[in-house]
């Protein structure tokens, strides 16, 4: 296992270990800024789905 894998691998479990301490401890705000982040998923998919279909008719 080469060096980068295993400072990846070491920082995505803490990265883990971090959010399930801060997830018992505020589990609203988790569940706020979860919610957040499929609505601004959700529009930036829009967003892809409108430039894709854009670019069909400027070419097509």
């Amino acid at each position: 296992m080469k060096t980068y894998e295993k400072i990846s691998f070491l920082f995505t479990g803490t990265a883990y270990i971090a959010a399930g301490i801060l997830i018992l401890m505020h589990p609203r705000f988790f569940y706020l800024w979860i919610a957040a982040i499929f609505f601004i998923q959700g529009i930036l998919s829009f967003i892809r789905a409108a430039k894709k279909t854009s670019k069909k008719t400027k070419n097509g």
